[in-house]
């Protein structure tokens, strides 16, 4: 059995364990390192807010209520249809506390789920010259596309799907990229690192961010490296994530570093395969 027919067969059985009636305790044992205030504003909407530096930042975001069906499970592009998955969240909170990075870059997000909400506040906050949302699954860009007509932006935002094992070949380059929690699934990873090789400038920085799970990152990276991608990883990239990881492993029994916490890499084009530095 290939690694393929093995994730296929993972997704089939908790497919087949998930009903209706146990969804609230999904979403109940999530983890959430709380570094968005969220505020229900209607039955689908909600106010995500967050003081970064003394500078207040909020975004409307539609969280569309689903069924989880076996359907829904079995494929990887579905995933973000689930929730708001805490590497996202990280991942927005750090485009917030990084603003610097994003002024006059173009800016794509990949795999961005139901919310793009890393993506979202880059175009709100950023001051990017564009800014393109993707995803592989048409009913979370269809749920971004919503967002996109909730919130007022001062630069050019689109969103669309973008499927990475069909190798596009016409993406633009882009100055910075992100993505968030992407790396999960074995037959997905090389598309990834394909279509982060074809869209980013070469003097443009990917931002992406992920748990370990095991050695997923370790092959991502091995990966990336076989592209030509420089990838240095980081534990500690902002302090109040860091303080609420640290709060997480002391008093949290269900936390676990490896499948919880999102380290971050940073991707950079060179000609050269070279070793990932780890700070």
């Amino acid at each position: 059995m290939n690694a393929k027919e093995r994730a296929r067969n993972r997704w089939k059985l908790l497919a087949n364990t998930v009903s209706k009636k146990c969804q609230d305790q999904i979403f109940a044992a999530q983890i959430s390192y709380d570094l968005f205030n969220i505020e229900c504003i209607s039955t689908e909407w909600y106010k995500y807010s967050a003081c970064v530096q003394s500078n207040n930042f909020s975004a409307n975001v539609c969280r569309s209520p689903i069924i989880i069906t076996p359907e829904e499970l079995m494929g990887f592009n579905n995933t973000g249809n689930v929730r708001i998955w805490p590497s996202e969240e990280v991942l927005a909170y750090y485009v917030l506390s990084n603003l610097d990075l994003f002024r006059d870059k173009t800016v794509l997000e990949l795999g961005g789920g139901m919310s793009c909400l890393a993506g979202i506040m880059a175009a709100l906050y950023g001051f990017c010259s564009d800014v393109h949302l993707t995803d592989g699954n048409p009913n979370s860009v269809y749920n971004v596309e919503r967002i996109l007509k909730k919130n007022v932006f001062s630069t050019k935002v689109t969103c669309s799907v973008l499927k990475w094992d069909q190798r596009p070949a016409n993406l633009c380059h882009y100055d910075v990229i992100l993505a968030a929690d992407c790396l999960f699934f074995d037959e997905a990873r090389d598309d990834l690192v394909h279509t982060i090789a074809s869209s980013l400038a070469f003097d443009g920085i990917a931002l992406v961010a992920a748990p370990k799970r095991g050695t997923t990152l370790y092959e991502f990276i091995n990966m990336a490296q076989q592209e030509g991608l420089v990838c240095t990883v980081q534990q500690n990239y902002n302090a109040l994530v860091w303080e609420r990881h640290s709060k997480q492993v002391l008093f949290n029994s269900l936390y676990d570093t490896d499948s919880h916490f999102p380290l971050l890499i940073s991707i950079t084009k060179t000609t050269k395969i070279i070793d990932c530095q780890f700070q």
